[in-house]
Order: structure tokens, then C-alpha cells, then sequence
């Protein structure tokens, strides 16, 4: 797509489940692989959506381009669109975790991970945990502490939304390489197939 997001398809006739992708970085960067996540996501059946946001160190408006990424991607002809999930990576843990507050009644499933803090934006986000209906599975590597302690984080959001009383499991993974967050900087195992098996169960294989 024309801004650097991707939009890709399953092979045969839909409607499909959807999952809308949040990538991580701050300003140039860009935490995650937003073509490969999707290629792989319409792979393994889906359609999905790699959502490219704005360059800019704050994160305002970053939610707001989120939600017409996903509203377009259940207007979707090829989208069924009561089965649809969020996942994201570091910022975009963050962002899944707001859609999934903010539009409730839109997403069915939201992967997180290694969430990022983003100052208050985090900790705001989770005291409106009572919002959350989808399940919630939050993953990072134990050694993922370095820009942050994205351990802690991802205790954070499991011990909110388990207050809240909702469907949430939290995967520590062992460590990986020398900064922890990097095993999420691309699609690989074994998390990626813990996420895929999370979300066939609840949005994909009928």
C-alpha cells in the first residue's frame, strides 16, 4: 500500500478470519517485520493487515490511525468480519491492548508482544481492563529488559486483566540473544506458532 502498509490474502473463495498487525519502533524505526507477519498471517489463512504509522516519536493519533485500519479491514469483502484479531509487537502490544479497549465488541482475539510502556499509556490503558472481551495472550523472553523491563509489562497487563476476571495467559519465553526483545523483530519460533495456535482457536479454523 501507497503509505508502506501491506494487505494480504489467502489463496480461495472468502470469507476469511482477519488479523490486523501492530508493528513497534519509535519515529524511523520499525519494530517487526510488517511484510513478512503478513505474509505469513494470509499463509496461514487469514487476511491481514500490516498497518504502517505515522514517523513520529509521540504516539498521538497512533491509535486513531489503528482504528480506521481495522475498520477498513472489516468492511473487507474477503473478511468475515466476527473473526477478527489484533496483534502487535512492543508499541504495537500497546496499541492491540487500546483496540481491545476501545472497540471491544470489534476484536476477538488480541495477541500482545513484549508490550511497551509508552510513559502512562500503558498503565492507563489497563486501569479500563473491565473493557476487554477478547482473550489475551501476552508473550515476551525473559531477558527482554533492556530499553525497558518488558517483563514486568507483560506481568502487568496479565495480573490487570486477571483482576478483571478475563481470559488472559502470559508466555515467558528463555532468553534470547543479548536484548530479548529482538525475538519478536521477526516471525520465527516458537512463538509464532504459540500466536497462530491462539488465534485458529479462537478466530481461524472452524
Amino acid at each position: 500500500l501507497p503509505d508502506g502498509s501491506y494487505l494480504c490474502r489467502p489463496a480461495g473463495s472468502g470469507p476469511f478470519p482477519a488479523v490486523l498487525y501492530n508493528h513497534g519502533g519509535k519515529g524511523d524505526a520499525v519494530g517487526g517485520d510488517l511484510k513478512g507477519t503478513c505474509e505469513s498471517l494470509a499463509k496461514a489463512g487469514y487476511v491481514a493487515h500490516s498497518e504502517k504509522r505515522p514517523a513520529t516519536i509521540h504516539m498521538n493519533g497512533h491509535l486513531d490511525e489503528v482504528l480506521a485500519a481495522l475498520a477498513a479491514l472489516r468492511d473487507n469483502a474477503d473478511v468475515d468480519k466476527n473473526r477478527v484479531g489484533v496483534m502487535g509487537f512492543s508499541r504495537g502490544g500497546l496499541i492491540s491492548l487500546q483496540v481491545a479497549v476501545t472497540k471491544p465488541d470489534d476484536v476477538k482475539a488480541v495477541a500482545s508482544l513484549a508490550p511497551a510502556a509508552a510513559k502512562t499509556a500503558l498503565s492507563d490503558t489497563l486501569k479500563d481492563a473491565a473493557k476487554v472481551t477478547a482473550p489475551v495472550r501476552v508473550y515476551v523472553s525473559e531477558n527482554d529488559l533492556y530499553q525497558d523491563d518488558h517483563v514486568q509489562l507483560a506481568k502487568d497487563v496479565e495480573s490487570a486483566l486477571k483482576a478483571a476476571g478475563k481470559d488472559v495467559q502470559l508466555t515467558i519465553y528463555p532468553k534470547y540473544g543479548s536484548d530479548g526483545h529482538m525475538r519478536f523483530d521477526s516471525v520465527q519460533e516458537p512463538y509464532w506458532s504459540d500466536v497462530m495456535a491462539f488465534l485458529d482457536s479462537t478466530i481461524g479454523k472452524k
